[in-house]
């Protein structure tokens, strides 16, 4: 009887996930935009905005809450310290919890929050330099719906990386 009833919530765990599973979607979609990096402290003729993009992926629980993880590439830094050439460039992981507010069928607000694990590595006279860690992010964007699979998405995101790093990127979102 025991043995019955193990094997009964077993198979009711299992159907209970596995219909969770089938109503959600995923998703995947590529962004670009304008990334800054406010690194410029001590260096001259300083560069700090280059384009940056990235790749990333969710799976929306329902139309209110997903969870997102990306390659974001922020580009570039580069100026003169000390009459040397010195440049940085910056990109890592990110795994986010995103909130959306529908404000229609087709457009909705959204709201991000999670950790990125960045790479940092230095060229010219900062060749050699290497680091990394992770950090807190976060961001908010807007989503408009063409179609139920296909978006285009405008967001602006803050990522904690030893200084202040902004991406404003406009993307694409296909759903599956």
């Amino acid at each position: 009887m025991k043995k019955l009833k193990l094997n009964g919530a077993i198979l009711l765990t299992l159907g209970i996930a596995g219909n969770a599973v089938a109503q959600n979607d995923f998703y995947a979609g590529a962004s670009i935009g304008q990334a800054s990096i406010d690194a410029c402290s001590g260096i001259t003729n300083c560069d700090d905005e280059d384009t940056g993009w990235k790749i990333f992926g969710g799976w929306e629980f329902n139309s209110h809450l997903a969870f997102e993880a990306a390659w974001v590439d922020f580009g570039e830094v580069d100026g003169s310290l000390d009459g040397s050439k010195i440049s940085a460039e910056v990109d890592g992981w990110s795994l986010a919890a995103k909130g959306t507010l529908p404000l229609n069928d087709q457009f909705g607000l959204f709201g991000k929050f999670g950790m990125i694990m960045w790479d940092v590595e230095g060229g010219g006279a900062a060749s050699g330099i290497d680091d990394d860690g992770s950090d807190l992010l976060y961001g908010l964007g807007a989503e408009y719906m063409f179609t139920d699979q296909f978006s285009i998405v405008g967001e602006w995101e803050w990522y904690d990386i030893d200084e202040d790093v902004d991406l404003f990127s406009v993307g694409v979102l296909f759903r599956f």
